[in-house]
């Protein structure tokens, strides 16, 4: 065994290995330098026709109407570059790729949404670039994993590596990618994933705070201890939360819905319509979260100027996103949120002056508390709430408000992550059964039979009497194919029976498929670079290996 295959065993396995640290880190590493890109060419786009980054409002009226437009135009010239081929992008395809490609990301989608991402954000669209930044950064994990020809269950693993980056690295919260890719992507808790994850996400963070600074723009608010009385409030919050999440989820899901029927070159241009007209009376609306937390966290706001920042950028970020325009959901959740919860609140405090304290906390809960509805990842929102924070007072209200906002959402209007029903909506699949899902942990390495012999001869050469299996190597019009030597059961003459095979990157999951209808058979494994056979899976030993991970 050379020193690539002593390098590759391990990642086969569900164990933590020193591989996989390093892989991770190799992909938290390459997806920031991604992200910052990314991030960087979001800034210079602005900054060339702007003066500055999201500086929409001293834009001219005319400016703010014009530009959603050049951004389209863009966008739909980066489609026809690419032959419209790649225009499948975001969280939601990285999940479906995730769940049934083992995280393969065509690098054409990839690029897509790396150049339209930028022209989209820069242009004005209430879209967040925490997706582009997620897709960009899975795209590399993948792109990683092809090439270093890896077990397909380590490129899952890596794209969820990816994923973490990406999050961690657009909101300088690392824990909370970590728990997010747990708790919406992944959804499940296992410990060799934990630790690749989690140093993908450190070195996403670390990167970017290299480049961008440490900022925690929300670490210097007020949070002050709540009182037996004040908790009754936050409940309610949590009910109105819940209320808007539900609306948002069924407004985007409604509006793509009914736009799916229009052309491409329709739906773009709408959006930019309705994105440059809102602009036009709400520059605030526009970009992804900056303006609207501005206004959100503002002491003293004036209510009705508040209250038609959120319809607009309600407006804005379900039509833009619903109509196909590329960008992500959870920075645009955060303004929404925050600019619902300042609205809530200062229209409380004249009726209730005590809770004028409450105010900054709040805001800063409903910010997260309306992502972790809309998403279904109320851990995930109570530790970036933490983390935003720096402060761990704010654990016992954020639960107050998120734990009615999920119960209500869930419980009383069936309320589906968004992502997982904008999957539903475009029969992209992502449901796997338990077995097979366990089964995609393991490569097939981890489990073949790596002592057998293969011969090139005839059927008389295989009567010898071995307890090695004998694997006969014969060619049909030029096509190579296997035969597993087996002596029948009632006589000593051996008999031939045609192997399928699999490359040795393939897991578990695909023995089983080949092998399941029969429930009996081998699978004959193949190096990846000269197709020569390397290893053996026999039914058994599969169905072995299936009983003890269901035991434990």
């Amino acid at each position: 065994m050379n020193m690539i295959h002593r390098f590759k065993y391990p990642l086969a396995q569900a164990k933590t290995s020193w591989q996989l640290v390093l892989l991770g880190a190799i992909v938290g590493l390459l997806a920031s330098l991604a992200i910052i890109a990314l991030r960087l060419g979001i800034e210079a786009a602005q900054t060339f026709y702007m003066g500055s980054a999201d500086a929409f409002e001293e834009q001219s009226t005319l400016t703010r109407f014009i530009a959603p437009f050049c951004g389209v135009l863009l966008i739909l010239l980066i489609g026809y570059l690419s032959g419209h081929r790649h225009f499948r992008m975001g969280i939601p395809f990285v999940l479906h790729r995730q769940r049934k490609h083992y995280g393969f990301i065509p690098i054409g989608n990839t690029i897509n949404q790396f150049f339209s991402a930028i022209t989209a954000i820069a242009s004005g669209f209430s879209v967040g670039r925490e997706g582009p930044a997620v897709h960009v950064g899975a795209g590399s994990a993948s792109y990683l994993a092809q090439k270093l020809y890896l077990p397909k269950n380590t490129g899952r693993i890596l794209t969820s590596c990816g994923i973490a980056a990406g999050i961690s690295a657009s909101f300088n919260s690392p824990l909370a990618a970590v728990v997010f890719v747990l708790e919406v992507v992944v959804q499940r808790y296992r410990i060799h994933l934990f630790l690749p994850i989690m140093v993908a996400a450190l070195i996403g963070t670390a990167m970017t705070r290299m480049v961008f600074g440490n900022v925690h723009q929300y670490s210097n608010l007020s949070i002050p201890d709540i009182s037996t009385l004040s908790v009754i409030p936050f409940l309610g919050l949590g009910i109105l939360i819940g209320l808007a999440a539900v609306a948002f989820n069924r407004s985007l899901l409604g509006i793509a819905k009914h736009s799916s029927v229009l052309s491409i070159n329709v739906r773009l241009p709408l959006a930019a319509l309705i994105a440059g007209t809102i602009g036009w009376f709400i520059p605030q609306t526009m970009g992804s979260d900056l303006g609207a937390l501005t206004i959100a966290l503002s002491d003293s706001p004036e209510i009705t100027f508040l209250i038609m920042v959120l319809i607009g950028k309600f407006i804005a970020t379900v039509c833009s996103l619903g109509l196909g325009i590329p960008g992500g959901v959870i920075g645009v959740l955060y303004a929404i949120g925050a600019l619902l919860g300042s609205v809530i609140v200062w229209l409380f405090i004249p009726l209730f002056p005590q809770l004028t304290p409450y105010i900054p906390m709040a805001v800063l809960i409903c910010m997260v508390a309306m992502m972790g509805t809309s998403l279904n990842a109320p851990l995930a929102s109570v530790v970036a709430v933490l983390e935003f924070s720096e402060n761990a007072t704010i654990i016992f209200p954020s639960l107050l408000v998120m734990v009615p906002a999920i119960i209500l959402s869930q419980q009383v209007f069936r309320l589906k992550s968004l992502f997982y029903q904008q999957l539903d909506q475009q029969k992209l699949g992502y449901k796997v059964s338990p077995v097979i899902y366990s089964l995609q942990d393991t490569g097939v390495t981890a489990l073949m039979r790596r002592k057998f012999d293969v011969v090139h001869h005839g059927i008389d050469t295989l009567k010898q009497t071995t307890s090695i299996p004998l694997v006969m190597r014969q060619y049909h019009q030029e096509k190579c194919r296997y035969y597993l030597a087996e002596k029948s059961s009632n006589s000593h003459e051996v008999t031939p029976h045609l192997l399928p095979t699999l490359i040795e990157t393939a897991t578990l999951a695909e023995v089983y498929r080949l092998l399941s209808p029969q429930r009996f058979g081998h699978v004959l494994i193949l190096s990846h670079s000269d197709k020569e056979p390397v290893g053996i899976i026999s039914w058994r030993t599969l169905r072995k290996h299936l009983h003890r991970k269901q035991g434990a």
